[in-house]
This record gives structure tokens, sequence and C-alpha cells, in this order.
């Protein structure tokens, strides 16, 4: 039977179109009545500019409609729970994410891109007085459209983040077939996690120099202050301890890692993120790890989050795969605790988004829920009893820079100390010469990263895979999908006690 060709091209034009409509997260921006036409004009010209001079920053998602927003996906599940009073105090997160965004995004400016601001606004003559313009109009705007009797609902009737993944590519791609090997190689890359986590440490294959870094030594928060912290009367309408700097400084430090490299190279040597001659560069000779909160679900509730981040010049040597080996590299390592304050599950992946695995606390964990496919969740081992008691332990290898064992440990002697930094100040890293840039670009990838994986993963659907990218932009899964802050990440593979 002969099947006409028109019929065929008009087929895959639809399942296209519908496929990306589906996966793009966009929707048409709710028109609020009587918004001030000059607080709309203000944030037209400024995102125009912005987006002229590519200087978004992209951690946080801009909220269709309402310029003064931006969301992330934690806040995003959020809205179906938020009522009443929780409702103000959800807006208003939302709002506060977009003030520091903007506050990047005007230091970020070149001084060209600042002039033609200027030129939109006249009555801004320094970024100073932008900023304060932006705070000022960012609550005006949000209490005139409060005044709206269906605000809330218009918010949350927008609120829809777009994933990393991109259905054209997986269509194109021929997504089913392809991913038959890759889950073949999944399968086998799990394997060899498996034995490296299930082998006594001092088995494990050293190609170089194992080499301790610890956080530098300050007073750190005991586990009664820690307890104190996430006391249920601290919590907020939604569920969450407010933390203040000082408390998220001390319970980073109270929890930052041992980690344990195996050095071959200045490959090797995590460092301090810098611009050298307009392109990204890790000083080695200054061990840095960026923290950041973040929050999700745990049984359903609201749960805090510490990640800790940090980068290598590249991955490169013979225990990286050929195909993965470019310029800049990186682990984060997330600590998930339950309401009470007490760690419940480590997560962990590499800073493509590769690689990912969880550890979480075995007694905690009452049924792991496979999935179909047998690939997920990967566990290979589990949260030592000694931690947070004694730090937490990371082995990594050299090259690849796996993470080859989680374990218990007291502070060694004789390490390298490493400072903690905000990971902030990699969205607005000082320059040399003056001014700032982020070292991601408005996609969320991080700048002088470079693979050849998307020649040869093209059909996962994930766009540039395998570069590192910036938190809020990790896809977890080749075959399938996920976000590493997807919300549901725990609650839909383990049922917890």
């Amino acid at each position: 039977m002969r099947v006409n060709k028109s019929i065929i091209y008009l087929f895959l034009i639809f399942i296209l179109t519908f496929h990306g409509c589906a996966t793009t997260g966009q929707r048409q921006p709710t028109v609020i009545g009587e918004r001030p036409h000059e607080y709309q004009q203000f944030f037209i010209e400024l995102d125009l500019v912005v987006d002229e001079y590519m200087v978004r920053e992209a951690s946080d998602f801009q909220v269709s409609g309402f310029p003064y927003l931006r969301t992330n996906r934690f806040l995003e599940a959020m809205k179906d729970r938020v009522k009443g009073d929780s409702l103000e105090i959800w807006v208003e997160w939302m709002r506060q994410l977009d003030l520091k965004a903007r506050k990047k995004e005007i230091s970020n400016l070149p001084e060209d891109g600042f002039t033609e601001l200027t030129s939109r606004l006249p009555d801004v003559s320094n970024r100073q007085e932008l900023l304060a313009k932006v705070t000022d109009y960012s609550e005006r705007t949000l209490a005139s459209d409060r005044r709206q009797t269906d605000f809330y609902d218009a918010v949350k009737s927008v609120i829809s983040i777009a994933g990393e993944y991109s259905m054209t590519m997986r269509t194109f791609g021929l997504y089913p077939l392809a991913a038959i090997p890759v889950t073949y190689a999944t399968e086998k890359q799990y394997k060899i996690f498996r034995d490296w986590h299930q082998s006594p440490l001092e088995s494990l294959p050293v190609d170089g120099n194992i080499t301790a870094f610890t956080p530098a030594i300050h007073p750190v928060y005991s586990g009664q202050d820690i307890s104190a912290i996430f006391d249920a009367s601290r919590r907020n309408l939604l569920g969450l301890p407010d933390l203040s700097d000082n408390e998220i400084k001390a319970l980073v430090l109270a929890y930052a890692p041992v980690i344990q490299q195996d050095v071959t190279g200045t490959f090797d040597l995590f460092g301090k993120v810098k611009w050298k001659n307009r392109h990204v560069n890790i000083a080695f000779e200054n061990p840095t790890v960026y923290y950041y909160i973040t929050y999700s679900l745990f049984k359903g509730e609201p749960a805090v989050q510490l990640n800790y981040s940090f980068w290598y010049s590249g991955r490169w040597g013979e225990n990286s795969p050929g195909i993965e080996r470019g310029p800049l590299d990186g682990v984060t390592v997330r600590i998930t605790f339950d309401p009470d304050g007490r760690p419940v599950i480590v997560d962990i992946m590499n800073n493509c988004g590769c690689y990912y695995f969880y550890v979480p606390r075995k007694e905690r964990v009452e049924k792991v829920l496979t999935s179909s496919d047998g690939l997920y969740p990967f566990v290979p081992t589990w949260l030592p009893n000694e931690f947070p008691r004694y730090r937490l332990g990371l082995r990594i290898n050299s090259g690849w820079h796996q993470i080859q064992q989680v374990f218990a440990v007291e502070t060694p002697p004789n390490t390298i100390t490493y400072e903690l930094r905000p990971y902030d100040v990699l969205e607005a890293l000082p320059r040399a010469g003056g001014g700032t840039e982020s070292v991601f670009s408005p996609k969320g990838i991080m700048k002088d990263s470079s693979r050849i994986e998307p020649y040869i993963f093209f059909s996962m659907g994930i766009p540039k895979v395998g570069y590192m990218r910036q938190r809020g932009h990790h896809a977890i899964k080749l075959v399938g999908r996920a976000h590493f802050t997807d919300p549901d990440l725990f609650d839909n593979y383990f049922i917890f006690k």
C-alpha cells in the first residue's frame, strides 16, 4: 500500500508541533487591568536591554505577565498548596527572587548596555539609582496588581517552568530506538559505580596521591543548636524555617564534606572560579566550594537542602571516557533534611547533570519504588550511620571526577582547607578590568564549557548534553526525564518511614 508523502509530512509537522508545545511550558501572558503604564514600560525597556546584551540571569524563571516575579520548581509545586495568608508569603518569595536576579543583571550589563538603557530611561543616571527604581516599581506594581480580585489565581495560572528536554530533538533523533543502547550503557556504568561503593575504601585504585580537603575550621553549631533552627515554632506558613544568613552559613559549615581527591595533575584540583583573559578559569591554588540553599519535598512536606558545588579546570586523564573529556568539570553534593533537621538523604551529580545517584539513610526507607525499566532510582550505597556525628567523606577519582565512595570521617590532620563561598558570586563574577559577568549563559550553560557529547547523544533531547550547567538547569536522566530541582524527586521513588 502506497502512502501519500504529503500525509506523512503533515503527520510529522503535527507531531513536532504538538510535542514542541507540550514541552515549552509557556502560556499566554495574563493581562492585569489597571496596572500603571509607567510601571509596565519600565520593565519592558529593562528586559529589552537585558536580553539584547545577553545578561539574563537564568537560575530562576520569569513568570509570564508578571515582570516583577521569578519562580523555581519548588515554588511551582507549592502553587496548589498555598491559600490564605500563605499566598502572600509565596508571592513575596517570588518577588525577592526577581530582585536578586535583577541586581545581578544590572551589575552584569556592560557599559554600552547601561548607556543604552539610560537613553530609554532618562531619569536613571547610575546603577544604584536603577536598582532602587527596580525595587520601588516592583513594590508598586505588586501593590497595584493585588487590587485585582483574581490576582493570585492569575499568578498561579501562568506559573509553568519549561524543562531542559527538547521533544523535537527526541522526535528527530528517534528517541525510542536510541534509548535502547543508552539504557544498556547506563546499566554498565551503574555496575561500575556499585562495585566502587560496595568495596572497602582501601581497595579502591589510586592513580596519584590521595589529597584531603576540609572546610576551614570555624565554630560550628552543636546538634542541639541545629535542632533549634528547625524547631516547629520557627516554621512559616509554607512549613519552612525562616533561616537567617548567619544560620545558613553555620549549617553550611557544619555539614561541609571532607573531599578525598585522587590527584594526578592540576585538573584534579578544584578551585576558585575566576575570569582570565575573558575566559572562565579555575584557580586551583585557591580550593573553593560554592554553596547554596534549595527546598524540596520529603514525605510530601517542604524540606531544606544544602548544596555544595565545586569546579575543576576540566575532565581529562586516562580514567575519563574520551567522549566526555573537555574543559571545565564539577560535582554537586546535596544534603536534604527532614522537618526536624535530621539529614535523611544525600544526592550527587556531576555539574553537567550526569551520573546522578541517591544516598539515602537506610533506616528511613520503607520501600524503594523501582521504575519500569529498572534504571531508577540508582542507590549504590547508603548514608553511613556515623554521619552527621562525623563529617561526610567523598572519595573522588582522578580525571573523571566520579565519587567512588561516601563515608563518615573525623576531620583528618594535615589536610588542605577550602573556602566556602556563596554560589551567587558565580552569577555576577568580578572582572579584572571592572564590572561583573555571569559565568553562565542566559540558557544556563557554563561559558567555555564544551564536549562532543551533543553530537552523540542528540537523540536524548538535552541541548548541549555534557556541558557544565547552572543551578536550576540540570537534566539528570538520559533515558526518561527528570531535573535535579524536581521537588518530587525523592517521594517518586521512596516510601519513607
